[in-house]
């Protein structure tokens, strides 16, 4: 019997007690209250310790394993291997890359910041390159990469003091580069080739100049003029993913729990049951046993809507590296949104699978407390001409995970296995799905909104 109905059965006690002696003389006159009172929730249970025994927040020491096994095996048809080949070929993974670190980066509008114009791109490509590079150190041991990664994280920590725009689009790169940057710097801590004081140095200007702005957004992304759900979900989930990045980093439990109670209940859209707001429905096609669960963004574009399940599935695989299930919340929420936006967007023979989708009204900052009344939306059906298609990696992690790791099977994840099938080729050659600043994502700062690169790292 839970605890609930324990209280719940101790009240109605209560109060059969109360109404049998109600005609004695030891009671005041006056009327009974018959209501029996709300139970409140049961506070959820959060962790103070979790694990930091990973080579980083996002890759386990098995996938590194199961590269390095894939490697020593070479097959041409193993898409594990494939995409290795196709890793060692981004240009971002290359020794010979040169870091170009900036005192003050601007994402968003430059005015009044002291910089000429936005120069987020830098950042942006610094990024990824001492994540490819650090992640090519770990799976081939040839120091020569973790050097020149090493050499990047360096440069940008004794450089770079400030983060900032004169809007709030800053809070997109300390989101998406905060948990590159982070990654990063974890797969090098244990490399004695990095001095300690500079890895120490490191840690310090991530807690200074990256942290704040993760924890302001979390906890406040409304700021003073908006809503709590006026920033989509993926602003939310990229910060969410630095605090875990840099919280397996620095090994605070706070901040891991910071960003777990913002996805459990928080206010903003990076709650799941924000950026997931309705329950899921079953698929009118009868094709997965598993639920369909529009986002936040389906009736946005499918440009973001299929970001954010890029960038949710890299903040889940990390919280499960720290001993967190997100993937299974809310009854497997997470896979519900992945299977309702795969089905909309996937074209595994060229050919989209369907021409309508279950949806529900969505009222998008309609009647809020936002001071700017003229950005509000209300989405009647799930977007067809923005977008519609985007490929982002991720769709591997996600199959892998559910069918696989978690053991729901194949049928569950009808629609992202016939996604992550798609993406493993590139112009029919198996590749893998490759990742940050692979021109298959774009050619702009969307080409580095999630780290990727899940074929090679998640495939079992």
């Amino acid at each position: 019997m839970t605890m609930k109905k324990i209280i719940l059965l101790l009240t109605v006690a209560a109060f059969t007690l109360q109404l049998s002696t109600a005609c004695t003389d030891y009671l005041e006159d006056g009327t009974v209250d018959l209501t029996i009172p709300e139970v409140p929730e049961e506070p959820f249970d959060y962790p103070t310790e979790y694990n930091f025994n990973n080579p980083c927040a996002l890759i386990a020491q098995a996938d590194i394993d199961r590269v390095k096994a894939a490697i020593a095996t070479a097959d041409a048809n193993d898409p594990v291997y494939a995409s290795w080949l196709h890793f060692c070929k981004s240009k971002f993974a290359q020794p010979t890359h040169q870091p170009r670190p900036s005192k003050i980066v601007v994402r968003g509008d430059a005015t009044g910041t002291g910089v000429d114009k936005e120069n987020g791109g830098p950042c942006m490509e610094d990024a990824a390159a001492a994540f490819q590079l650090a992640l090519r150190y770990r799976i081939s041991g040839d120091e020569q990469y973790a050097t020149a990664s090493m050499n990047i994280l360096n440069a940008w920590a004794r450089t770079c003091e400030k983060i900032t725009a004169n809007d709030r689009n800053f809070y997109l790169l300390t989101g998406f580069q905060g948990y590159t940057f982070s990654n990063a710097a974890n797969m090098l801590m244990d490399w004695s080739g990095w001095a300690d004081t500079d890895k120490n140095d490191f840690k310090e200007w991530m807690l200074k100049v990256w942290y704040p702005h993760n924890r302001t957004f979390t906890l406040n992304p409304g700021g003073t003029n908006d809503c709590a759900l006026h920033c989509w979900p993926n602003w939310q989930l990229a910060n969410m993913a630095s605090l875990l990045g840099i919280g397996h980093l620095v090994k605070d439990p706070e901040i891991i729990t910071l960003a777990y109670k913002n996805f459990r209940e928080g206010e903003g859209s990076g709650a799941i049951n924000n950026m997931i707001p309705y329950a899921p429905v079953e698929d009118p096609d009868k094709l997965t046993t598993g639920m369909l669960a529009q986002s936040m963004e389906s009736g946005r574009d499918q440009g973001h809507a299929t970001l954010v399940i890029s960038i949710c599935a890299e903040m889940c695989q990390m919280a499960w590296n720290l001993g967190i299930d997100f993937w299974g919340a809310e009854n497997n929420k997470i896979l519900a949104m992945c299977e309702y936006t795969a089905k909309w967007n996937a074209k595994p023979n060229g050919t989209y699978l369907t021409t309508t989708m279950p949806f529900f009204e969505y009222k998008y900052c309609i009647d809020c407390i936002c001071k700017n009344k003229s950005h509000g939306a209300i989405h009647t059906a799930v977007t067809n001409d923005e977008g519609r298609g985007t490929i982002r990696p991720g769709w591997d992690l996600i199959y892998n995970h559910y069918a696989k790791v978690k053991g729901l099977g194949d049928q569950a994840c009808y629609y992202s296995k016939l996604f992550a099938e798609q993406l493993r080729y590139t112009n029919g050659t198996l590749t893998g799905d490759g990742g940050a600043g692979d021109s298959r994502y774009g050619g702009n700062s969307s080409a580095y909104d999630q780290i990727g690169w899940g074929t090679m790292l998640y495939t079992r």
